[in-house]
This record gives C-alpha cells, sequence and structure tokens, in this order.
C-alpha cells in the first residue's frame, strides 16, 4: 500500500510542475470586447402543444474564442398554446452577450401552419465576376481561406489581436472575394 502512495505521489507532483513549465513574460492578454456572432436563418418557430422545441443546433461564434454554444433565455410553456418571446444568447469567454430574440408560436395539436410551396428561383448571375470564385459575392471571405486559419480577426484592428496572441510571423492577411481586405487569420 505505501509503494502505491508514493508512486501516485510523484505522479501528482510530476503533473503539478509540468503545469508550471512555462515563462509568464510569452503569454499575452488579448482584449476582447467584440461580442460573438449567433449563427440563425430563422427567427420563427412553430410547435404543437407538449412539443418542446430544440435549439441546440444553434451555435455562436467569437473572432478570439471561436465556435461558442447558446442558450435560450425567456419564458416559453409548451403545455399551453401562445405565442413567446424568448432570446438565443451567447456568451464568450471575456464575458461579451450577443442576444437575438425569437417568436415561438405553440399551438394545438394539428394546427401547425402548412408551408408555402414556392418555385425554386433560377439561379441568379455572378455578382463578382472578376472575383477568385464567380459563383460568389464580392464581399464574401471564400471558405478555402477561413479553414486554412484555426483563428480569424475581423477589421485593421485584428492585427494587433492576432499578433498580441500568436507573434508577428503567424498572422497573414484575409481578403475578400474581389481581393480586397477583410481581416487577418493566425494558423
Amino acid at each position: 500500500m505505501r509503494h502505491t502512495i508514493a508512486k501516485g505521489s510523484a505522479v501528482l507532483l510530476l503533473s503539478l510542475t509540468a503545469g508550471c513549465a512555462y515563462n509568464s513574460d510569452e503569454i499575452q492578454p488579448v482584449n476582447d470586447t467584440m461580442a460573438p456572432y449567433i449563427n440563425m436563418r430563422q427567427y420563427e418557430f412553430y410547435t404543437e402543444v407538449d412539443q418542446p422545441l430544440n435549439f441546440s443546433n444553434i451555435g455562436g461564434y467569437d473572432d478570439i474564442d471561436g465556435m461558442l454554444p447558446t442558450r435560450v433565455r425567456g419564458y416559453i410553456d409548451y403545455s399551453r398554446p401562445g405565442d413567446y418571446y424568448p432570446s438565443i444568447v451567447c456568451t464568450d469567454l471575456s464575458g461579451n452577450e450577443s442576444e437575438q430574440v425569437i417568436t415561438i408560436h405553440v399551438v394545438e395539436s394539428g394546427q401547425l401552419p402548412v408551408p408555402e410551396v414556392t418555385e425554386t428561383p433560377e439561379p441568379t448571375p455572378s455578382t463578382c465576376e472578376t472575383g477568385t470564385d464567380p459563383k460568389k459575392p464580392c464581399s464574401a471571405v471564400l471558405n478555402e481561406s477561413i479553414s486554412a486559419y484555426h483563428t480569424l480577426y475581423a477589421g485593421e484592428e485584428g492585427r494587433e489581436q492576432c499578433e498580441a496572441a500568436y507573434g508577428e510571423d503567424a498572422c497573414e492577411v484575409i481578403v475578400r472575394n474581389d481581393g480586397s481586405f477583410w481581416g487577418y487569420g493566425a494558423k
């Protein structure tokens, strides 16, 4: 038994000292004042009585913290018909918060509205024929550009944030489809 305790103590001591093996001068805090984005396309929802909605597929994104979870704030009584106006909320690690009010219509069983059937529109011609990808708008940052970086910083102020977090050599300019400046990315 004594051998097991000594062995466990050595592992614990090694773990504690390994966590302290960094130079605190190298870590620089990032001043994050921007609220995260909430990724939503729909703001009005219908459901039948006693059929709670699941909002776990709605996420948030922060330029500093990356992907973030969201939560629902507000009152919804799924046991009685009515209109409810809760919010989808996303808070980043610096405490900045975004909030998007949504509408939930709780209706009696069998009373869900029938969606209108519309014809699929013809594809619109490109809005950026001189861009890198003529199928995308000029102002879009192409997915290939976004996926090449693990952290993105929008705007000119993003340069300082990126360099403070990753160093000058790790930050590269990110451009829109038309070649205009968008921000910075760290690989």
